[in-house]
């Protein structure tokens, strides 16, 4: 049974700006034990809807390849199942024409309000505050969730009324139907996933999301293959598969005894912790979601270009491989905010400032590592994606702005982790509306019709956006007074015993 990621008692008073010797290194190995398995969480999650939609396309239900699916924070019956036919020709992968925003506003990142919620509260040893903060967090996406299943339903005549195909349209909102299930599982899971996050207990995560992912594969087959269910089948499998997570952490919670102290209920905070709750997940929802809808309005875009088959194609694959290299910086941010929040509660900022250090060592690394290799097979990448030359040869040409998109984003995600954990989730989203939209979308548009760069001037518009991104969110953290930081996070968690928050 794996125990919480106590905190040593030299970490409970601030030290000197000095740091000494070995505390970068023992930061690196905390940091370390948290990143790696939260990135094989985020791996495991981002498989449950690959895997749907390949045995469903096996079966002639999806035209779409599951290796360009968004991530499973973005998934929406929209994104799996509309694209224009007219994509799918001589190998092309197919267009995504569809939003991604309606779970991107739903339980996934709306509950990243808990990095900082719950890490401060188990920093500062409040350990009841934690449950408290985690049932706040579900109830609170219930009626989001019920929201979003209203739109779900009536998502086939939403998609006609917006000039999408009918047929099309009719399997998009069948699927929808059968995946609102899903819809309330995350409700439960990503809430519980930050629970546990927080306390440093990673390991029982990863093994949850791997025994749903082994979970998932024989449920899917059957009610696509055995049942004959096909694409709804495979909507359904998703959603038990979400539901079986949901139970089998429920279940570690409730009987582990690493939480006995942290899975409490303080029925009397609770209307606090929602007002808190909302107060830091509608800016972490929309750090999240301004940056996605960037990457949408690219898609969009390349279908107006005057090669839209080529331009689409090509961009679609960078999107899914800077996706899955997001996912790498995606388990250091997870690291970083843990340790951020925890040491700031604790009331040890500069071991939170050392905390942000080592998890840049950790994005240097990768970031040098995983461009080196991509722009090493440049010229032979594409080829997993599709068999024609023509776009393997376009994957080559903007293969080398995809490495700098891999250094820049996965610096930003470090310090988009710092923000979550020190609770200045709304500089992060004001950052994004700066840096994407009033600098990058329109760096990208120009470069691609103005100037006749097309795909590669739209990804130079990301480029530039995420640049901008990274220089601010480097002048906030850099400039950031962590004893300051920590003196807000000890009045959050009195304001929150008070009932004044």
């Amino acid at each position: 049974m794996e125990e919480p990621f106590l905190l040593r008692e030299e970490e409970l008073v601030p030290v000197k700006t000095t740091w000494q010797r070995g505390q970068l290194t023992d930061e690196l190995k905390k940091v370390g034990r948290l990143a790696a398995p939260m990135a094989t969480v985020t791996i495991a999650q981002y498989l449950l809807p690959v895997i749907s939609v390949m045995i469903a396309g096996h079966k002639g239900e999806f035209s779409s390849p599951a290796s360009l699916l968004p991530p499973p924070s973005q998934m929406s019956p929209v994104s799996v199942l509309c694209w224009k036919p007219s994509s799918f020709n001589n190998g092309h992968p197919p267009v995504q024409t569809g939003s991604k925003f309606l779970k991107s506003l739903c339980a996934v990142w709306i509950s990243g309000a808990l990095d900082t919620l719950c890490g401060q509260a188990y920093g500062a040893k409040e350990y009841e505050k934690l449950g408290t903060y985690t049932y706040s967090a579900i109830a609170s996406n219930i009626p989001i969730c019920i929201l979003i299943s209203i739109i779900w339903i009536y998502m086939d005549k939403l998609l006609i009324s917006l000039g999408q195909d009918p047929d099309i349209s009719r399997v998009a909102g069948s699927y929808a139907f059968w995946l609102i299930p899903a819809l309330f599982g995350h409700a439960i899971v990503i809430p519980v996933t930050r629970f546990l996050l927080t306390q440093g207990l990673v390991v029982p995560l990863l093994y949850c999301a791997l025994t749903t992912l082994l979970f998932h594969i024989p449920v899917c087959w059957s009610l696509v293959s055995v049942f004959g269910l096909g694409s709804n089948g495979a909507a359904l499998a998703m959603s038990v598969s979400f539901w079986f997570y949901a139970v089998i952490l429920a279940c570690y919670v409730r009987f582990s005894t690493s939480c006995e102290k942290t899975r409490s209920f303080v029925s009397d905070d609770f209307v606090s912790c929602v007002k808190q709750f909302f107060h830091f997940g509608v800016p972490s929802a929309a750090m999240v979601c301004l940056e996605w809808w960037l990457f949408e309005l690219l898609i969009l875009s390349s279908g107006l270009l005057p090669n839209p088959k080529l331009e689409t194609s090509v961009l679609s694959i960078c999107l899914t491989t800077g996706t899955l290299h997001y996912v790498i910086s995606s388990g250091i941010a997870a690291g970083v905010s843990t340790r951020v929040s925890n040491n700031l509660g604790a009331g040890s900022p500069e071991v939170a400032r050392v905390s942000v250090m080592a998890g840049l060592c950790f994005w240097l690394m990768e970031s040098v590592f995983f461009s080196t290799l991509l722009f090493t097979c440049r010229n032979i990448v594409g080829y997993a994606f599709s068999n024609s030359n023509e776009v393997v040869d376009y994957v080559a040409e903007l293969s080398p702005l995809l490495c700098l998109s891999f250094i820049l984003d996965g610096f930003t995600a470090v310090l988009n982790g710092v923000a979550r954990g020190s609770g200045w989730q709304h500089i992060g989203a004001w950052n994004n509306v700066v840096a994407y939209y009033l600098v990058g979308a329109p760096v990208g548009l120009y470069l691609a019709f103005r100037r006749g760069f097309n795909g590669k001037g739209l990804w130079c518009g990301v480029v530039v956006g995420s640049a901008v991104q990274a220089t601010i969110l480097a002048i906030v953290t850099s400039s950031m007074n962590w004893k300051e930081q920590a003196e807000k996070a000890r009045k959050r968690i009195i304001s929150t015993e008070n009932g004044l928050a």
